[in-house]
């Protein structure tokens, strides 16, 4: 895996709960924002099949933000491969990169708590940095 890439993803799995959290408030602005559609009486039958069927749905429809759709894309793949390990393996990618300042990940050696080894944990990491690499298209 390059560099590049490498630090990229690690950067988004870093990033992960603050997109998540400006993610959900983006999606709160835009479904607050939304104005039912008005009821005419006079409407085509035709016309009413192909309008969204609920508030919802048209407010998904109309988001086009394409930054919006990275967001999700990033936060989806987070969560599908974080999910993916198993509860020893996640105490791991928590302690790693959701713990601390935030603006670097933890050391290896300072990961406690755990029964792996540094080896084990690196392992671990480039296991999740991989699967969210593959998923989001950075590592082909």
């Amino acid at each position: 895996m390059e560099r590049d890439a490498w630090r990229i993803i690690e950067t988004i799995i870093r990033r992960y709960p603050k997109t998540k959290r400006k993610y959900e408030e983006y999606m709160e602005e835009v479904i607050m924002t939304q104005q039912p559609p008005e009821t005419n009486i006079f409407r085509d039958a035709k016309e009413e099949e192909n309008k969204p069927q609920s508030v919802t749905e048209a407010k998904a429809l109309k988001m086009t933000s394409a930054y919006a759709y990275r967001n999700k894309q990033e936060i989806e793949a987070v969560e599908f491969c974080y999910n993916n390990l198993r509860p020893e393996e996640q105490k791991v990618i928590r302690e790693r990169y959701w713990t601390g300042d935030g603006k670097k990940p933890v050391p290896y050696l300072q990961i406690t708590g755990t029964k792996y080894s540094e080896r084990q944990m690196k392992r671990i990491v480039f296991k999740m940095v991989y699967q969210v690499g593959k998923y989001i298209g950075e590592v082909k």
